[in-house]
Formats: structure tokens, sequence, C-alpha cells
């Protein structure tokens, strides 16, 4: 019995001890694991906060313009926040990164029910084949960068691509740098700069060009008051059928005299030609003035003159040429008799002179035109 309780104690004391090892064991494995845990959750602290550090420090580069930090970002964040990349994309399209641009198109492209987003690709991808070389895709771009159309508003950003566009001969640009120059949203306006673009536009042979120099002579606005040259810049514009032009060219003989008025109504019958509502009236009161015989001897001389603007052949000068020497106007051509903008070397002047009022009686409606006849001259 006592051999009995002994072995008992034994075995008890032997469960016990295994039991505290156990124990002690699998403390001391908690411990353990609970020293690793803490290990690795310091080490993805450390990381992370590597991570911060190293996001920080990108955000601050992109921050100061450095384009492949900015890439760098965008396409980081291109699939789990378009937000952001369009924001990075957008930044270094704006210093000039091709790549960028491609990615401000892909990205809005994907938003096709947001009209912002829609303008913003249209933006830049007249910014791509801007940079590609494409002049009137860089005209459109910079008159984007001053409307603020699909891009943050920038107007000297926008000036700055038109007006190297003007440098570079584009007559349109041209006519929008003389049209900048006498805005009201220019701080800073020059008539005279405005006058200076707007005749390179219109020595290059631009028809808006030629109607605004027109104006400025009429004016007297960047160059002095010229009744002459304005009625010379009215008619260049008008022998390319601009019925603008052809208006004005017209409206500027209003009133001086049965010669006068005779000039006014060709250019006014021509406008109302090519479509200017208001010439039709003002046609029409001048056609008052000169009676019913005068009109009706215009009408039918004018037919062949506007045949040859219907085709585009009517030579330049031609018509001019033909009404200084009919009425016997004062004569002005930019190129022979000078001009106030030196800047231009003299262009020579395209086509020669047509004889559009010749006499032809034995043909019901002539090729070529002859006022002399008509009874307004004959006084």
């Amino acid at each position: 019995m006592h051999v009995m309780n002994i072995a008992i104690f034994i075995a008890g004391f032997s469960l016990l001890s295994i039991f505290i090892w156990m124990a002690m064991l699998s403390s001391k494995k908690k411990k353990m694991a609970e020293k690793k845990a803490e290990r690795e959750r310091a080490y993805r602290k450390a990381i992370e906060r590597q991570q911060d550090e190293e996001r920080k420090e990108r955000i601050f580069k992109a921050d100061t313009g450095h384009v492949p930090t900015q890439l760098y970002l965008a396409k980081e964040a291109e699939r789990s926040n378009p937000a952001e990349a369009l924001h990075w994309y957008e930044r270094a399209a704006l210093l000039g990164s091709e790549v960028a641009m491609y990615g401000v198109v892909r990205v809005c492209g994907r938003a096709k029910d947001d009209i912002i987003l829609k303008e913003k690709a249209k933006f830049w991808q007249l910014a791509i084949d801007a940079a590609e070389g494409n002049k009137h895709a860089q005209f459109k771009m910079g008159k984007a960068f001053i409307a603020g159309i699909g891009v943050e508003q920038d107007i000297d950003k926008g000036i700055g691509a038109i007006e190297e566009l003007a440098e570079e001969d584009m007559t349109d640009a041209q006519v929008f740098m003389g049209d900048w120059y006498m805005a009201e949203s220019n701080l800073n306006p020059d008539l005279k700069l405005s006058a200076e673009w707007h005749f390179r536009a219109a020595m290059a042979g631009n028809a808006d060009g030629q109607l605004k120099m027109g104006h400025h002579y009429r004016d007297g606005a960047g160059v002095p008051h010229n009744h002459t040259r304005a009625s010379y810049w009215y008619e260049r514009g008008g022998e390319q059928a601009n019925a603008e032009a052809q208006y004005h060219a017209g409206e500027i003989w209003v009133g001086m005299g049965s010669k006068g008025n005779a000039i006014a109504y060709i250019w006014l019958f021509l406008s109302a030609h090519f479509g200017h509502d208001e010439a039709r009236h003002r046609r029409d009161d001048v056609g008052n003035l000169l009676g019913v015989d005068s009109v009706v001897s215009l009408q039918a001389m004018l037919k062949p003159l506007i045949r040859k603007m219907d085709t585009g052949s009517l030579g330049t000068h031609s018509l001019i040429k033909a009404l200084n020497k009919l009425y016997k106007r004062e004569s002005y051509f930019p190129d022979v008799d000078g001009n106030e903008f030196m800047v231009l070397e003299q262009q020579e002047e395209e086509g020669q002179e047509e004889e559009l009022f010749q006499e032809t009686e034995s043909k019901p409606e002539p090729d070529h035109l002859d006022f002399s006849h008509s009874p307004m001259d004959r006084h």
C-alpha cells in the first residue's frame, strides 16, 4: 500500500511537472509570438513610415514641377483614383509632356457622360495635335486657353501660342492679334499694334484683315483717319466676295454726290447678293437716290462681275482700278504709295487690272462692264 502511494505520488508529481513545463513552454511560445508580432508590427510601421516619407518626397517633387514624378504618381493612381491621376497628368501636360497629354485624354475618355471632362479631353487632343505641328490645332488651343474651355484660363499662354503663329504669317492668327489689341478684355490695349497686325493679315490677302483695316482708317483707330485708304481696304475685301467688306465699301460712299452714290450702289448690290441682310435695305435707299434708270443700268452691267466673283476669277485690284479710272477717284495702293507700317517688305501685286467696264453694245449681257454710259455719269 505504501509503495502504491509512493507510485501514485510520483505519477502525480510527474504529471504536474509536465503540466507546469507545458504551461511554461506555452507561455514562452506566446511571448515569443508576441515579440515576433511586435517586431513585425514595428517593421510594417517602419516600412509605412518610409513609404509615407517617400510619397511625401514624391509629392513635393511633383508639386515643384518634376514631370517624371508627376507621371509616376498619375500612373500609380490611374486605376484606383482617376481624379488624382487626372490631377497629376494635367499638371505634367501643362509643362509640355506629351505622355501626360495622352494620359489626360485617356482618363477623361472613360467618363463618357461628364461634359467637363469631355471638354478637357478635346482640349488636350488639340494640344497633342499642336505638339505634332498642326498649326490650326495650336490656334484653337490658344483660343481655348484664353476662354478657359477644357483647361484653366491662362490668357498669357493663349496669346503666346497665337502670337507665335502670327509671327509665322498665319493670317487668321494675325487677325486675332489685331482684334486682341483692341479688345475690351485686354488690360493693355494698343490700337497701333492692332492696326499693324490687321495690316499684316490684309497685305497677305486675308479678307477679314482687309475689312478691319478699313475700320482702322475709317475710325482713325491706330492710324490717321483716311477715307481713301479705308475705301481701298474695304474694296480689297469686297473683291474677295466678303459681304461685310462690300457693305462697308458701299456705306463709306453714300451721300458723296451722284458718283459716290453710284459706287455705293455697286458695292451694296454685291453685298446683298452675297447674303448681307442690312445691305438689301441700304441698297434700296441708295437706289431711290439714283433713280430707276440708273439702277436698271447698273444692275444689268453688274451681272458679269457677279459671275467672276462667284467663280473666284476676279483679279486683285481689277475692280478697284476700274472704279478709280471711271470715277476719277484718288487712288491708293500700299505697295506703291507707302504705308504707316514699314515692318513689311513690299509684296508684288497679284494679278493685273482687268478692263471690267469696256463698252460692249452688241451683247445684251456683256462679259465686261461699262458704267460710263449710265445716266448719273452724264452730268
